[in-house]
């Protein structure tokens, strides 16, 4: 059991947090607009580079974090990103926003235990 658990569980771990990050980033690709509106209510400069950076950045660490390239950096991209968005973006004015901040917080937590652990086993590192 042991060594199933030291094999494959980080291998799953970074497939469910980067799989996360895909899903959201080719959504947010799919549908920009709204992602560009998302910042131009923020007020944040540049609304349309600002949400065109934001999903190439959050695909492209998502995917080195599902196939294990440079996954301790691709992690810090990604916690770095999200508390990024969770500060800007998120207000905590209503309960559903205070429930994604706390989901923010949850996955920075699980993103910066890939980055003190690495990527396992399994992965384009090894």
């Amino acid at each position: 059991m042991q060594d199933w658990i030291r094999a494959y569980a980080p291998l799953i771990g970074r497939i469910l947090v980067g799989g996360f990050f895909l899903w959201n980033g080719i959504q947010q690709l799919l549908d920009l607009d709204t992602t560009v509106s998302v910042f131009t209510q923020a007020g944040l400069p540049q609304p349309n580079y600002l949400a065109l950076g934001a999903t190439a950045l959050e695909i492209v660490s998502a995917i080195a974090l599902v196939v294990g390239f440079k996954t301790r950096l691709s992690a810090v991209v990604l916690v770095l990103y999200l508390l990024l968005m969770s500060v800007f973006l998120i207000t905590a004015s209503s309960p559903p926003q205070t429930q994604t901040f706390l989901e923010n917080m949850a996955i920075v937590g699980g993103l910066l235990y890939i980055c003190a652990y690495g990527s396992g086993i399994y992965s384009l590192e090894r």
